[in-house]
């Protein structure tokens, strides 16, 4: 276990503070652009949240399990994708600003429109799978940009690079990344609702 967890943590640090950097402005742009909202996009982003509430558990769990299981891992698959190419750095690092600030948008949706309340129901609403998530596609995209970095060194200066050994390591954050999100989405599907209802009674 301690070999897996140093291969998986053994990441370059100025790329992985650079993306944590860009995560955090994609929380804060979140959370300011909810108060920047007209009123007539509050009003609906406000309906909108009513009737998630009103309709917390899925009609067919099998069916929700599903459809977020795709779109969780398509995400995975696209960011790990993106790494093989010279030119998906960019992607990379805006889906990576687009999740933390799709994260931080439901969390201030929620604050503004039930204050103390809602602060509760968007912490269960996102915490843990969503934020492990982000954490996920942060340590991902790190080694998406390594391995695009060193696709274009290789290419440009024509420089020798051993592919083999940087692929089987790039295949094993995969199926990793893979894994957790996989645990993610079902800790989502079945227990937020569950937990999300539960909030909602008692408050």
């Amino acid at each position: 276990m301690k070999k897996i967890m140093d291969k998986l943590l053994n990441v370059d640090r100025k790329v992985l503070v650079f993306l944590f950097l860009i995560s955090f402005i994609g929380l804060l742009t979140g959370s300011i652009y909810m108060t920047v909202l007209e009123q007539g996009d509050k009003a609906e982003v406000a309906e909108t949240l009513s009737s998630f509430l009103l309709n917390i558990e899925p009609d067919n769990y099998l069916r929700a399990l599903t459809n977020n299981l795709i779109i969780n891992l398509i995400s995975i698959l696209i960011i790990w994708i993106l790494g093989l190419s010279v030119v998906g750095l960019p992607v990379v690092i805006f889906f990576i600003f687009l999740k933390s600030f799709v994260i931080s948008f439901s969390l201030a949706s929620f604050i503004a429109n039930y204050q103390f309340t809602g602060s509760i129901l968007g912490f269960v609403y996102n915490f843990p799978h969503h934020f492990i998530n982000l954490v996920v596609f942060i340590y991902l995209g790190v080694y998406a940009i390594k391995v695009s970095s060193l696709l274009f060194t290789s290419i440009v200066k024509r420089k020798s690079v051993d592919f083999k050994v940087i692929m089987n390591k790039y295949l094993f954050v995969l199926c990793a990344a893979l894994f957790v999100v996989t645990i993610m989405t079902i800790l989502e599907t079945f227990l937020t609702p569950w937990l999300l209802k539960i909030v909602v009674g008692m408050l």
